[in-house]
């Protein structure tokens, strides 16, 4: 996890500390950058409609969905 973000959401146990934390989700999603790695990420390229969807709720990209969202284990 990217040491910002790990500082943005230690400090959520207080109102400015979550405003600031959807701040820089917004911010992210504005600029089409993850919210982890940083990087340029394009949603209307992605296969599944749940990853584009998931970006703009978490600010995620497709690669570090993965990360935070491991699919479930097959029986």
């Amino acid at each position: 996890m990217n040491p910002k973000l790990i500082k943005i959401v230690e400090e959520m146990n207080t109102p400015e500390g979550r405003q600031n934390f959807v701040n820089n989700i917004v911010v992210h999603i504005n600029k089409l950058t993850c919210v982890d790695c940083g990087k340029e990420t394009d949603p209307n390229k992605y296969k599944k409609q749940v990853d584009k969807d998931e970006f703009y709720i978490s600010g995620l990209c497709r690669k570090c969905q993965k990360l935070y969202f491991p699919p479930e284990p097959k029986e």
